[in-house]
């Protein structure tokens, strides 16, 4: 019954002012930076922190620059830009959203614009601050400039980039693959040295961490473009010229496929390294949680229609997105051998 009457509220698009148990907001504030999507940030860059470069550094009796706790304050930094992207971009669409998702509408609801702005400002100098120390410490001074030029791009995409054909969608697919490259950006002179000490071993890690900023770009331009045709209604009504709307259905379904199929070629090329190299146990994981997916993805994509529909390819390629971070276990065993 609370639930029932929270979503017609939410749909009146109407301020709650009452008080709220503190398992309610948390879970509020969760749904407005998009705690499940953050923890996929950590986990990605733990997997290559932890299962990529630190196993070949030991390999090669190399040191991090970034120690333990260190990296962590890393990994935080990306998830601050990331909840200050969602913050924002939320603040921004609330009109849009309200026709889009009213089930899911946060500010206004729940919590008050100005409210959300605060936090925005707050998690946006955090970051940056957090930033600046890092740098400092790794005597990388370019490092604290990639955090305002993240949040710059965020913040345009919000205002105005997604709201162009295919410019937001490529802002957004950029960040995921950032999301890994910080990592390696941030260890790039300790890479340097694996590659000169073992050239096999650094050429196979930086051919791993390239493969996966590729992956994420392509499989989250795939999920971002599917995401288009799914709001496709409440953008219209808002002025917004995403692809759908200034090429139509047809060919943003046509781009969204090309797309797919890009991705599938890119997969199976590794999967015929894999067959080659007789890692088997990798090869059938690819097969079954990467190219399975896709494959169905794209049959319904031909066809689908309705936002309904849509909403269910965009979640079968977050689950692809997120199997491709998990393939990351799998080559572990593999890659200093």
């Amino acid at each position: 019954m609370a639930q029932h009457t929270q979503g017609n509220i939410a749909r009146r698009g109407e301020f709650v002012d009452r008080d709220l148990t503190l398992f309610s907001r948390i879970r509020i504030w969760g749904q407005l930076i998009r705690l499940p999507n953050l923890f996929i940030v950590l986990l990605t860059q733990y997997f290559i922190y932890y299962i990529l470069i630190l196993p070949a550094y030991r390999a090669s009796s190399l040191a991090p620059q970034l120690d333990g706790p260190h990296f962590a304050l890393l990994v935080l930094t990306t998830i601050l830009i990331a909840a200050g992207g969602y913050i924002i971009n939320d603040i921004k669409d609330r009109h849009i959203d309200q026709k889009n998702r009213p089930d899911r509408l946060i500010i206004g609801p729940f919590i008050s614009l100005q409210t959300a702005r605060m936090a925005y400002w707050l998690v946006g100098l955090g970051g940056l601050g957090i930033a600046l120390y890092l740098a400092i410490y790794i005597d990388n001074l370019p490092l604290v400039l990639l955090y305002p030029s993240a949040v710059f791009l965020l913040w345009w995409y919000s205002h105005q980039l997604k709201r162009m054909p295919l410019w937001g969608n490529l802002i957004v697919s950029l960040f995921c693959a950032f999301v890994a490259g910080i990592v390696w950006f941030a260890e790039r002179h300790g890479m340097a040295a694996l590659l000169e000490q073992q050239p096999s071993l650094g050429m196979r890690t930086q051919a791993m961490l390239l493969t996966y900023l590729i992956f994420a770009f392509v499989s989250t331009l795939y999920r971002e473009l599917i995401k288009d045709m799914e709001d496709i209604e409440g953008d219209r009504l808002y002025d917004c010229r995403t692809f759908p709307i200034a090429y139509g259905m047809s060919i943003s379904r046509r781009l969204a496929w090309g797309v797919g199929l890009s991705l599938l070629l890119f997969i199976c090329a590794g999967m015929f390294v894999l067959w080659r190299l007789a890692w088997w146990a990798d090869w059938i994981f690819a097969a079954i949680a990467l190219v399975g997916p896709l494959i169905y993805s794209l049959v319904k994509l031909r066809n689908a229609n309705s936002s309904e529909e849509f909403h269910h390819l965009s979640r079968w390629a977050k689950w692809l997105m997120l199997s491709g971070l998990l393939y990351l276990l799998f080559f572990y065993h593999h890659l200093n051998h």
